[in-house]
């Protein structure tokens, strides 16, 4: 299993980079999964402190039609009703940006994927690179 992220999903998660923002970043993967691998094709950051509750999140999803396959953050994912880690994140993938404080080069990406197993965890996943 893997994540091959667009150049213009990858142009978004840049753009995250350009300020330090206190409360972090974090947002919603678009795009599609064929198979083992994720396909991002856009970001769509959110505001706020915290992951939105899941009704909202569910409402997005319709508003993208469904193309939600994983969500990002600066931040490590918190289980419980402020946090990612619950139901309606299963099986979707997660990316932690690193490095984002206003850097030129962008944030590294480290990427996931939400399991269950007695509890949700994450599941280390790698990143697909561009043929040049």
């Amino acid at each position: 299993m893997d994540i091959f992220i667009a150049e213009e999903a990858e142009a978004g998660l840049r753009a995250e980079a350009l300020g330090p923002p206190p409360e972090g970043r974090r947002g919603l993967l678009l795009g599609h999964r064929r198979g083992p691998r994720f396909f991002i094709a856009r970001v769509f950051p959110l505001g706020g402190r915290s992951f939105p509750p899941a009704s909202r999140i569910r409402e997005l999803d319709r508003l993208f039609n469904g193309k939600t396959v994983g969500y990002y953050s600066t931040h490590s994912p918190a289980p419980g009703r402020a946090g990612i880690l619950q139901p309606f994140a299963y099986g979707k993938a997660f990316l932690r940006l690193h490095g984002t404080e206003g850097g030129t080069r962008g944030p590294t990406v480290s990427a996931w994927v939400i399991e269950f197993d007695k509890k949700f965890y994450l599941s280390p996943i790698s990143l697909a690179r561009r043929r040049s």
